[in-house]
């Protein structure tokens, strides 16, 4: 698994993890589409809770258009507005929602507790994601499994996507609301940070390894590592006594961002594999078999559906734009 590069585009490894990032690497898009798991569907809805520019908000819902994640449907209210909704491929998304912001409740709630609890109508209990390996239903660890090049392994040049870049002010994402999805995005909430958390997950751990395999910028790579060092997502080490170069290593927190990583590359795999089929095969370690990751509520062990789950406030709730109405959504649902 080598970088190659042509004389027109850089050739990447085939990534089902990079290729969803690179419709998912804005985090205003993501946060759009979870006011749409909540209940709102219009965009003034969305924009009295987001409280973006109008601009901004039309960029956005263009572009998830474009990507097959929304579709316009008539408005219930009857004249002539029109409502967004989920396509097939938008709501398979739900998943990636969940784990990212399981990861955000269990790791950046501070003080003041979660913003949300999620209720799992199907066993009627307060639901906690899990996820779990297919082939035997027991949770994933990141240590026990192993790679193999699947039928769409090769390489190719990056995709055409959204011309976003992070934020300079990330804190503005959690500002209209309190929200774990919202602070994990804080922390990796562009492609780079997590295509290098991709690398570790892979077991590479210099610089100048991660650096050829991502096709990244030196001074990128190293704001991205020290960001994600303050975060104590990554920690480094000297490689050998003695020497100046430096190994980077995962935390525990980092770990626990395995499920987001098999999320969105089972989520790629699906709809983003094109003619080419998986780039990956993953192999459960400890019974031996391929598997597919599934999310799954931790207690009654069924596949989480955006359909099936109620929300209500938790004790880290806040609001600044728009309370009333996302407040009646929940009650509703």
């Amino acid at each position: 698994m080598s970088l190659a590069l042509s004389e027109e585009k850089p050739q990447f490894e085939r990534c089902s993890v990079h290729r969803t990032l690179q419709i998912l690497s804005d985090p205003w898009s993501f946060l759009i589409m979870r006011e749409l798991w909540f209940g709102l569907r219009r965009f003034d809805e969305f924009q009295t809770t987001l409280n973006i520019p109008r601009a901004t908000l039309s960029n956005r819902l263009k572009s998830l258009l474009a990507s097959g994640l929304l579709q316009q449907v008539p408005s219930r209210d009857g004249g002539r507005r029109k409502d967004y909704r989920f396509t097939d491929m938008g709501v398979d998304l739900y998943p990636v929602m969940l784990t990212l912001l399981r990861w955000g409740d269990v790791w950046m709630k501070g003080d003041e507790g979660v913003p949300l609890h999620l209720y799992h109508r199907n066993c009627g209990k307060r639901c906690h994601a899990e996820v779990v390996y297919s082939c035997c239903d027991t949770k994933v660890n990141a240590r026990d499994v192993s790679y193999k090049d699947g039928p769409g392994a090769g390489m190719e040049s990056v995709l055409d996507g959204p011309k976003t870049n992070r934020s300079s002010r990330p804190d503005k994402f959690t500002f209209p609301r309190a929200c774990s999805v919202a602070r994990t995005l804080q922390v990796m909430g562009d492609r780079w940070s997590f295509l290098l958390i991709r690398e570790l997950f892979f077991g590479r751990h210099r610089f100048d390894v991660i650096q050829k395999q991502v096709g990244i910028a030196s001074n990128i790579l190293s704001n991205r590592i020290k960001q994600l060092i303050d975060f104590g997502i990554i920690e480094k080490s000297q490689y050998g006594k003695g020497s100046t170069w430096f190994e980077y290593h995962l935390t525990k927190s980092g770990l626990d961002l395995y499920s987001s990583f098999l999320a969105m590359m089972q989520w790629g795999d699906r709809w983003l594999s094109n003619e080419w089929g998986k780039p990956l095969m993953l192999v459960h370690n400890k019974c031996g078999q391929a598997f597919e990751a599934k999310v799954v509520c931790k207690l009654c062990r069924q596949p989480l559906l955006a359909r099936d789950m109620a929300y209500k406030p938790g004790p880290g709730w806040d609001v600044q734009f728009g309370e009333d109405l996302l407040l009646e959504r929940m009650r509703r649902s």
